[in-house]
């Protein structure tokens, strides 16, 4: 039997403890920066699930989740993207900004990892191509939005009104709730895009989705008389009174509240209102109907297009020290799991989802996601697809025609003035 001097267990004693050391010095923890604006009740939660879950899979690696309010976040990353201080994981509505990133080297493509384990066939293609460019795809979409005209059914019924089909019925029955003292339309407009998903459908009703893309590329005019008709339609049921007094000065949660008290009858917005109602106005989900943006006579685009974009994509910062990993929290992001979750909180997913999916969506969304399944084209949110510089025009012009200090004629020249220089 081998037997041991005092010294020699000193000395392997003394060894032990320090190999534990080195040991004990190594072990650090890898940080992930995660940003996003889904800062309220369900994608929050969901959100939240999913960081836990990757974080569970991969120990030693911490996600830190910071959360923005929308228009803040629009402002923060250009800024921390031009001082080389971006998050390793960002959210993204693609379109322009995104591929702004890409162009400048700031993005991740993610065209590689997408080829693994058949991930790009879960998303829908639609989604998948406003976060690539022609040089690559850089983020992944969780969410496809479509905005709808929203009405409350009690409302309507009540007054004896059909939900209006063309936008001549729109003028029509608001002049009739107007009379009832009932706000036809909800606006909060203070942060200009509200307003701005009415321009969009009038002028794809006028000149159709493609007037639009062709415009952007170059290939047309923003100076289009279908732009200038769609200003003017705007200012006919601004005159009207469609709108409720001082919608300029309302934001979006005021006009939100007041379409699920009872005192507006109709509301322009995207399917995020329904999580919305679910938890601020659960009374109001049997009220809640969906239609189409009214058809304009004459118009030259399809009526079955509807306005809509991908709402909450995530991608990654070039700039980020591990990847590997952060494309791998991506994968959780949009992992069954999230998909089956979204569609529980209201909210379509833009992946590829089932018959039993679709069936766990609440009825309001469910019709929004007929809309969306039967539309021939998806007119894309203007400030999300174009340049940024044209898309900040765009909110300003749009804004002069809501404020009345720009003529739709004068307001498409400057469209076309700018798209000019972007070229």
């Amino acid at each position: 039997m081998l037997r041991l001097s005092p010294a020699s267990l000193v000395l392997a004693a003394t060894l032990l403890v320090g190999c534990g050391k080195p040991a004990e010095r190594q072990e650090s923890i890898t940080t992930l920066t995660f940003w996003h604006i889904m800062n309220y009740s369900g994608p929050e939660e969901i959100l939240a699930d999913a960081v836990r879950r990757f974080e569970e899979a991969h120990p030693g690696v911490r996600v830190e989740v910071q959360t923005f309010a929308n228009d803040a976040y629009k402002q923060k990353l250009p800024v921390e993207m031009a001082s080389n201080t971006p998050p390793d994981v960002f959210f993204t509505w693609g379109g322009g900004m995104l591929a702004e990133f890409a162009r400048a080297g700031r993005v991740v493509n993610l065209d590689q990892a997408l080829q693994q384990d058949a991930w790009r066939e879960r998303f829908i293609e639609q989604a998948l191509a406003i976060c690539a460019t022609p040089e690559g795809t850089f983020a992944v979409p969780l969410d496809l939005s479509v905005v709808a005209l929203w009405y409350n059914r009690d409302l309507l019924a009540k007054h004896g009104i059909e939900p209006p089909a063309t936008l001549d019925d729109l003028l029509a029955a608001s002049a009739k709730l107007k009379a009832a003292g009932i706000t036809p339309v909800s606006l909060g407009n203070r942060t200009v895009w509200p307003g701005a998903f009415h321009f969009i459908y009038l002028a794809a009703r006028r000149g159709g989705a493609d007037l639009f893309l062709d415009a952007a590329a170059g290939k047309a005019s923003f100076a289009d008389p279908a732009f200038v008709a769609a200003g003017e339609d705007l200012r006919r049921l601004i005159d009207a009174g469609v709108f409720p007094s001082g919608f300029n000065g309302l934001d979006d949660g005021a006009a939100r509240t007041r379409f699920f008290s009872d005192e507006a009858a109709m509301y322009l917005m995207g399917n995020w209102l329904v999580p919305r109602a679910m938890t601020a106005a659960p009374e109001f989900m049997d009220k809640l109907g969906c239609i189409p943006f009214p058809a304009v006579a004459d118009g030259k685009g399809d009526p079955r297009t509807v306005v809509g974009g991908v709402n909450c994509g995530f991608a990654v910062s070039s700039n980020c020290r591990h990847p590997e990993l952060a494309i791998e929290l991506l994968r959780y992001l949009t992992a069954p799991e999230v998909v089956d979750a979204w569609c529980g909180i209201g909210r379509i997913p833009a992946l590829q989802v089932g018959a039993e999916q679709v069936a766990k969506l609440p009825p309001p969304t469910r019709a929004a996601h007929s809309l969306l399944v039967q539309a021939p084209r998806l007119q894309p949110y203007y400030d999300q697809y174009l340049a940024p510089r044209l898309a900040e025009e765009h909110t300003n012009t749009t804004q002069g025609i809501f404020a009345g200090t720009l003529t739709p004629q004068a307001a498409a020249e400057r469209m076309a003035k700018q798209a000019a220089g972007n070229q």
